[in-house]
């Protein structure tokens, strides 16, 4: 019986994610009320409450999905990266970007507000989120020094946290400005991961000069 009681909940619990994920892709978040998600999902308003206490929480079950899907989505480019380490991480950022993009700009807007003005409840389930998609890119990083494409002494722990904030700070950008679109948000991060694996004073003047004045002593 307990066993079936858990699945009904998950079942149901689903039902709702379904549903709120519908109506704000057709309606909007603002314009969705909590009645509404309970009527699509065929459960009365008192039932939906006990699984959910406020549409933020709804919102952030949906982001939960989302990152669950992106998460299995690149555990396949993690296993077999592009030959290039650029294009590498390119494809798993772009993978997150198509994942999460799917959700309303308003809907993600609100999601980022309540996580801070609620930092400790949205705020750090909302970043154990970000926890998750961060390992997987120190994954990745992982594997690409396995096979020599980083230096041997790289920090993969701190180059994923470095990359992802690349990521991070272009979603937030395209999250507040409807002109940024999609092409230009790829681009941009793809510029980011640029400089962040080749970095900014390779080859220049002054390290060539520091480089061979090391040489000759």
């Amino acid at each position: 019986m307990t066993g079936r009681r858990e699945q009904q909940k998950n079942a149901r619990k689903r039902r709702i994610v379904d549903a709120a994920s519908h109506l704000f892709a057709t309606r909007g978040y603002e314009a969705t009320a909590i009645g509404d998600i309970a009527q699509r999902a065929c459960l009365a308003v008192g039932t939906l409450y006990n699984y959910f206490p406020s549409k933020p929480d709804i919102a952030l079950s949906i982001v939960r999905v989302k990152t669950s899907d992106a998460l299995g989505d690149g555990e396949e480019i993690v296993k077999r990266p592009p030959a290039d380490p650029v294009t590498a991480v390119a494809a798993l950022m772009n993978l997150y970007v198509d994942t999460f993009s799917c959700v309303e700009r308003d809907l993600w807007r609100e999601i980022a507000a309540g996580a801070m003005t609620d930092p400790s409840g949205l705020g750090v389930a909302f970043f154990a989120q970000d926890v998750r998609l961060i390992h997987q890119l120190n994954a990745l990083l992982d594997e690409l020094r396995s096979r020599g494409d980083l230096g041997a002494d790289a920090d993969s722990g701190r180059g994923a946290i470095t990359l992802y904030s690349v990521y991070v700070s272009w979603f937030m950008a395209y999250l507040a400005n409807d002109a940024i679109g999609l092409e230009e948000l790829r681009e941009q991060v793809r510029q980011g991961i640029e400089v962040v694996l080749h970095g900014l004073l390779h080859d220049s003047p002054r390290v060539k000069a520091d480089s061979k004045s090391e040489d000759t002593r």
